[in-house]
């Protein structure tokens, strides 16, 4: 028998050895049991009026008085971050080719008509679009922090060449810090509610 013969045998050998005291020595050790708090959270409920008594029941009366006072922050905000957007349009624009530029237009019109269509619905809000409400905000930050992304949804929209690219890169990179300065010196729960305020008309009863 050659040294490398050998040597092969014996790895296979201890490695054999390894896995059955293994097999052995799991077989003999009891499992231990789940954590009782896990265990107790995932324990079902008999009836079914249990599973709604445990959902949050959403206060309409409360939400709008919450509204109401902090109506003013509420606005200042949403003010200042239509300023922002609005001076860092102002800026895409004179980076745009004229073909470019129509496009932009195009999409203004749109959003602008989205809008309009939105404030003129006066249908009462279920308490599904009360919490969507309630959510649009986290889009909006993210939409406003990240810089990669929305660059490479403007370069597919619009057909930025390269020399555009860095120019937007640059004001969306200041166009988050902006915002994020606004968000730092702002109220978070006038930033949780700032797209809820202007639908507080639609809020008194439930949608059917």
């Amino acid at each position: 028998m050659t040294q490398r013969v050998f040597v092969a045998l014996l790895t296979v050998g201890v490695f054999l050895a390894g896995y059955f005291a293994r097999v052995w020595t799991d077989r003999r050790e009891a499992v231990p049991a789940a954590p009782a708090a896990l265990a107790k959270e995932y324990v079902r409920s008999d009836s079914k009026s249990a599973d709604k008594k445990s959902d949050s029941q959403l206060d309409r009366a409360k939400l709008v008085a919450e509204i109401q006072k902090l109506r003013p922050h509420i606005d200042a905000y949403s003010t200042q971050l239509d300023e922002i957007q609005a001076e860092f349009d102002r800026e895409f624009l004179h980076l745009l080719t004229l073909a470019q530029r129509d496009k932009f237009a195009a999409n203004q019109k749109k959003k602008a008509e989205r809008d309009a269509k939105r404030q003129a619905d006066r249908t009462p809000l279920s308490d599904e679009d009360i919490q969507r409400a309630k959510e649009r905000p986290l889009t909006s930050i993210y939409w406003y922090v990240v810089v990669t992304p929305h660059l490479e949804w403007m370069t597919k929209e619009y057909g930025l060449d390269a020399n555009q690219q860095t120019q937007v890169r640059a004001l969306l990179a200041l166009r988050r810090n902006k915002f994020i300065a606004l968000v730092d010196s702002t109220q978070h729960p006038s930033i949780r509610l700032s797209k809820l305020a202007p639908l507080i008309e639609r809020m008194g009863t439930p949608a059917k």
